[in-house]
């Protein structure tokens, strides 16, 4: 070969050589981003399992209740309507049921 071809076969190669340190480099760092988008989807995998096995919010466990509590004193009043219709279905000897 002589020198010009030398020269030539050089120049080819350079940019080649460069480029495949840049596709290296590229592939490289998209491994490690690969690496830290799946740690974080398993942070959120986890934080999410988490979340479902908590009965709620401490909002929603508020007004839970709240809502017992009015629930039980609905059934309170409900009962002594009750025993009251019962004894005035006595003391007039109505038929109630």
């Amino acid at each position: 070969m002589t020198e010009v071809q030398w020269v030539k076969v050089l120049v080819w190669c350079i940019p080649v050589i460069f480029g495949a340190g840049g596709m290296y480099a590229s592939v490289s760092h998209s491994k490690d981003g690969v690496a830290e988008v799946k740690l974080n989807l398993q942070k959120l995998d986890q934080a999410q399992a988490d979340h479902k096995s908590n009965v709620g919010h401490s909002v929603t466990e508020a007004r839970l209740n709240k809502i017992e509590e009015n629930q039980t004193s609905i059934l309170i009043r409900q009962q002594k309507v009750g025993e009251n219709v019962s004894a005035i279905c006595q003391v007039t000897g109505a038929k109630c049921q």
